[in-house]
C-alpha cells in the first residue's frame, strides 16, 4: 500500500526553498566541512535572508510588520520576567538571554519588512507563511552572527549542512587563543548577580533627572551641557526627548500586552496626536520641542534603505529601532511596536551616563559631541571608575594606595620608593598571600559587536598596549617589593613578596578570557574577595 500524502508542513516549504536559495548564492547544498565552512556561513546567511525577502516580496507588509512586533514584544515581555524574577539565578539568567535571541530574530523580520515596496496586490500572510519566517528569522540571526565572528576571527565553523527541517546544523569552536564562549557565559552569569548601578554618581544624577521631569526644575548640572547642546543642534532638549519617548510609550501599548503597537497614518496624524495630548505630558515640555524630538525618532525609509540589516552595531549605526523607535513603512505611515520606546529610552539613558549616544552623530550634531565628550572624559574613567575603585580596595581592609604618580627624572617615587616609568592606578599589599598587586583600571563597556569584541582583544595584547604598559609598572615594583611593602605600612614580614599586574573592570572583558594572559582580570565587584582568595603564584 502507497503512503497516504501529506501537505507540506512550513518546514517542508522552507526546506524546498532554502536548496533554491543556497543554489542562487553560489554556495550550493553542502553539506560543508572544516576546509569550507568558514568561508560558506556568511553565504548560508545570505541564502536565509534572500530566502525571507523572496517571502516577503508575496506578503502583505503592514501585516507582517503587526506579527512581527508583536512577537518582539512578547519576547521582550518575557525577557523582563526572567530579568527581574526573584531570586536571581544563573538559570533565570539563562532563559533571559534565550528570549533576547528570539527577540532579535523577530528583529529582523520586522526590519526586513519594512524595507519592503508598498504595493496593494500582495496578500495577507497565513499562519504557515509565518512559521516559515519564523523559522528563517532565527537560521538568519544565528549564522548571520556566526559569519561576523568568523570575519573577526573569533570563532571557526568546523561543519554546517542543511537538515530535512529547514534548518542548518552548524558546529562553532572557540579559535584560540581567545576563548569567546567563556567570555560569553561570564556575561550571562554577570546578569544573574544583583549589582549596583555604575556608580553612586549615576545614582543621584538620574534621581535629578527624574525631578526635573516630575517638578520642571532645573535639569541635574551633570547633564546641563549635553541639554544645552541638544538645543543648540537638534531643536530639543531633554526634557522634551523625554516627553516625546514617554508619549510614544503609552500610545504604543507598553502596559497592555495584547496589543503589537500603534499605527499612524502618516506623521501629520503623529504630531495631531502629540499636540492633543500636550497636557499629558511632563510639564516642563515644549510642543515644538517634542515634536522636533518625534521627528528624531522617526526610522525613516531614507534611512532603511541606506543602511544594513541591523545586528549588534549598536552605536556605530546611524539609525535603528532602540533609537528611532517609529518605524516608516514605505507608504509612509509610521508604526511605534510595543516596548521599543522604552527600551530607546533604557538605551539612552545609559548612552548618556557614560558620555556616548544611542547611534552615530553627523556633522551637524558638533555641539553634542563635544558636550557628550566632555562628560565622557569626566566620567570615564577619572572621576567615576578610580573613585569606585578607592572606595572598593577600602573595604577591604588591605594596605593600598592609589594614584601614584610617575617619578621625576627617574628618581625613586615617594608612595613607594622605587622608580616608577608611568602612573599606577593602584597598588595593593596581600600580605597573607605575599603579593603586591599592580593595579590598572579599565572602565569599558561590555563589547557585543564582533567588530569590537576583537578590537578590545588587541588593544590588549598589541605590542606596546595594555598587557606591555603593566607588565613595565609590575618590574618597576619588583626591582624591590620589600620597600614597596615597607612603604605602605608592612614591614618584618617573613618571607618575599611576588609582584603581580591585575586588570580590574566594572564588566567581563574579552581579554580576560585568552590562553596566553600574562595578567590576573578582575571585575570590580569580585575584586575584594580575588584580594584575599586568590592564592600565591
Amino acid at each position: 500500500m502507497p503512503k497516504p500524502s501529506h501537505p507540506p508542513t512550513s518546514r517542508d516549504l522552507v526546506f524546498d526553498s532554502l536548496k533554491v536559495s543556497l543554489r542562487n548564492v553560489g554556495v550550493g547544498r553542502g553539506p560543508w566541512d572544516a576546509a569550507t565552512a568558514d568561508a560558506a556561513i556568511g553565504q548560508i546567511a545570505d541564502a536565509v535572508e534572500l530566502d525571507i525577502r523572496k517571502r516577503l516580496g508575496d506578503l502583505n507588509t503592514r501585516e507582517v510588520v503587526r506579527w512581527a512586533a508583536g512577537e518582539m514584544a512578547h519576547w521582550t515581555d518575557l525577557q523582563f520576567k526572567a530579568r527581574t524574577a526573584a531570586p536571581s539565578s544563573l538559570a533565570r539568567a539563562r532563559e533571559a538571554q534565550l528570549h533576547a535571541e528570539n527577540a532579535a530574530a523577530v528583529h529582523l523580520v520586522l526590519e526586513l519588512a519594512a524595507r519592503q515596496p508598498a504595493d496593494g496586490r500582495r496578500r495577507d500572510p497565513s499562519q504557515r507563511d509565518l512559521e516559515a519566517l519564523a523559522i528563517l528569522a532565527h537560521e538568519l540571526w544565528r549564522w548571520r552572527t556566526v559569519a561576523d565572528r568568523v570575519a573577526a576571527r573569533l570563532v571557526t565553523v568546523v561543519g554546517a549542512r542543511l537538515t530535512k527541517r529547514g534548518t542548518f546544523d552548524v558546529e562553532v569552536r572557540d579559535l584560540p587563543p581567545l576563548r569567546l564562549s567563556q567570555f560569553e557565559n561570564a556575561y550571562v552569569r554577570r546578569m544573574a548577580d544583583d549589582g549596583p548601578l555604575r556608580s553612586a554618581g549615576d545614582n543621584a544624577v538620574l534621581q535629578a533627572l527624574v525631578r526635573s521631569l516630575k517638578s520642571g526644575s532645573a535639569i541635574p548640572g551633570d547633564l546641563a551641557a549635553i541639554d544645552a547642546a541638544l538645543k543648540d543642534d537638534r531643536g530639543y532638549g531633554l526634557v522634551d526627548l523625554f516627553a516625546a519617548q514617554e508619549f510614544l510609550i503609552q500610545v504604543s501599548g507598553a502596559h497592555d500586552d495584547s496589543v503589537t503597537g500603534y499605527l499612524f497614518s502618516s506623521r501629520e496624524s503623529l504630531e495631531d496626536t502629540v499636540r492633543a495630548n500636550m497636557d499629558q505630558l511632563l510639564p516642563a515640555a515644549h510642543l515644538d520641542g517634542v515634536l522636533e524630538a518625534c521627528r528624531h525618532l522617526i526610522w525613516t525609509q531614507a534611512l532603511l534603505q541606506d543602511s544594513p540589516l541591523q545586528m549588534l552595531e549598536y552605536r556605530e549605526s546611524v539609525g535603528r529601532l532602540y533609537s528611532r523607535p517609529v518605524l516608516e513603512l514605505a507608504d509612509l505611515s509610521l508604526f511605534v511596536p510595543r516596548n521599543a520606546p522604552g527600551l530607546a529610552r533604557v538605551v539612552l539613558l545609559q548612552r548618556i551616563f557614560e558620555g556616548t549616544w544611542p547611534e552615530h552623530l553627523s556633522a551637524s550634531d558638533a555641539s553634542l559631541s563635544r558636550a557628550l565628550k566632555q562628560r565622557r572624559e569626566r566620567v570615564r574613567p577619572i572621576a567615576g571608575f578610580e573613585a569606585d575603585l578607592k572606595g572598593t580596595l577600602a573595604s577591604t581592609g588591605l594596605p593600598f594606595v592609589v594614584g601614584v604618580r610617575q617619578s621625576v627624572l627617574h628618581r625613586p617615587s615617594d608612595v613607594l620608593g622605587v622608580p616608577v616609568r608611568a602612573e599606577i592606578d593602584a597598588v595593593v599589599v596581600a600580605v597573607h598571600s605575599l603579593t603586591i598587586w599592580v593595579v590598572e583600571a579599565k572602565d569599558l563597556a561590555v563589547p557585543f559587536s564582533p567588530r569590537r569584541i576583537r578590537g578590545e582583544v588587541n588593544n590588549y595584547h598589541r605590542v606596546g598596549r595594555h598587557v606591555d604598559k603593566l607588565l613595565a609598572k609590575v618590574k618597576d615594583l619588583a626591582a624591590n617589593p620589600a620597600e614597596v611593602a615597607g612603604r605602605l605600612g608592612v614591614a618584618d614580614v617573613a618571607g618575599t613578596f611576588a609582584v603581580r599586574g591585575l586588570f580590574v573592570t566594572r564588566e567581563p572583558t574579552p581579554a580576560a578570557f585568552t590562553d596566553d594572559r600574562t595578567h590576573d582580570f578582575v571585575t570590580l565587584d569580585r575584586l575584594p574577595d580575588f584580594l584575599w582568595n586568590e592564592p600565591s603564584s
